[in-house]
């Protein structure tokens, strides 16, 4: 008896009690601040609403022209996936046009290429669209050039 008389206590002392003060909800009228319906209702005898103008000295124009080239450019380049040997990638030339000389000496069916993609200098070697042939060229590559990669690359079908 003496524990149910607790327990009831505790019940009516922790029973939620109503907010203290209750504010009405948020309203506000936005209507002026819309557009009237007529003022955007099109004149179908307006030749300018049937035919599509395209703006003329707006940034616009100059990206969409800018888009057709680069789209025309990806058409008459046919690019196919395909393998390359990146032998180095590091920042000094000399050490680039050293590892150059070596494997188009060493490997003269690769011919190696060096490009600059800033800070770094790289030299590839081979075009492989086989990847068993590329493992088994870039496995000899490797006993003489340890860091040597095997990269996957879009090889362009015009290149020499």
């Amino acid at each position: 008896m003496r524990y149910s008389g607790i327990v009831i206590a505790l019940m009516v002392a922790c029973k939620a009690a109503p907010p203290a003060t209750t504010l009405p909800a948020y309203e506000e009228d936005l209507s002026v601040h819309r557009p009237a319906m007529d003022s955007l209702t099109l004149d179908s005898n307006d030749p300018k609403t049937e035919e599509f103008v395209p703006l003329v000295g707006h940034i616009k124009a100059e990206l969409d022209s800018i888009v057709r080239v680069s789209v025309a450019e990806n058409k008459e380049e046919k690019l196919v996936d395909g393998f390359v040997i990146q032998v180095y990638n590091g920042n000094s030339r000399d050490r680039a046009n050293e590892v150059w000389r070596l494997i188009d000496r060493n490997f003269t069916d690769l011919s190696p290429k060096i490009s600059y993609h800033q800070p770094n200098f790289r030299v590839k070697a081979g075009r492989f669209t086989d990847r068993l042939k590329a493992h088994r060229i870039f496995q000899q590559v490797k006993e003489e050039f340890p860091k040597a990669l095997l990269v996957p690359e879009r090889l362009s079908m015009t290149y020499e």
